[in-house]
Formats: structure tokens, sequence, C-alpha cells
């Protein structure tokens, strides 16, 4: 399981998060902009919610109890 805080960066983190249903944070910049459940996610991108997040613009952290 992923320490809280931790950064998300190989597909097996995402499917990890996805299958046990923990949050990940989203930042941009440096700057927070979302927090979500994963709902689905592919190599380019991640579908939070609503949103599609692109994987190389956005740093995803872990937040297991959140």
């Amino acid at each position: 399981m992923h320490a809280f805080g931790s950064e998300l960066n190989q597909d097996s983190h995402f499917q990890d998060h996805l299958e046990h249903a923990i949050p990940v944070q989203i930042y941009r910049h440096g700057i927070h902009v979302d927090i979500g459940w994963i709902r689905d996610f592919d190599e380019h991108a991640v579908l939070v919610g609503d949103t599609l997040y692109k994987r190389t613009a956005y740093i995803f952290i872990s937040r297991p109890g959140y």
C-alpha cells in the first residue's frame, strides 16, 4: 500500500488506487487543483471524478485515509 503523500508515477500505482478506492490529490505547478477517486486511467491521462488530467502535466499524490 502507498504511504500518505507518496507520488503516483507508475501504472501499478494508479491501478492500486483505482482498485482499492484510495483518493488522490492533484497538483499542477505546486498548486492543489483537485482531490478525488480515480475512475479510469491510461498511459496518457487519469480520470478523477468527471475530469481528465494529463499525466505529464499534473502530479498525483496518494491520500489514503483522507
